[in-house]
């Protein structure tokens, strides 16, 4: 999930001013940084378990975070925070796991 939203924020900046109403420096680390924040939430209710249900993670925290803090963090615009909020809220849920 979070490798589409990824592509998919890359993508957009192509399209500027149409996709962002200006670019953004999206980059490898921000994905990074993103990758390991999902995978400590992951471990955390997963605990011993290799497997996790997907009604126990905690999606709101990870949502939170990825829009206003890793993505929107960069984002300067309420309008671009709007489009990167919509995209984290669609697709981080229990039903995309």
């Amino acid at each position: 999930m979070l490798a589409w939203l990824h592509a998919v924020l890359l993508e957009r900046l192509r399209y500027t001013p149409i996709g962002y109403t200006k670019t953004y420096e999206f980059n490898e680390a921000d994905f990074r940084c993103a990758l390991d924040l999902v995978d400590e939430f992951v471990d955390n209710v997963a605990g011993d378990r290799s497997n996790v249900d997907p009604e126990k993670i905690p999606w709101d925290g990870i949502r939170v975070i990825l829009a206003q803090n890793l993505y929107g963090g960069k984002i300067d615009n309420e309008y671009d925070g709007k489009i990167l909020t919509s995209l984290v809220d669609h697709l981080f849920t229990e039903n995309s796991f």
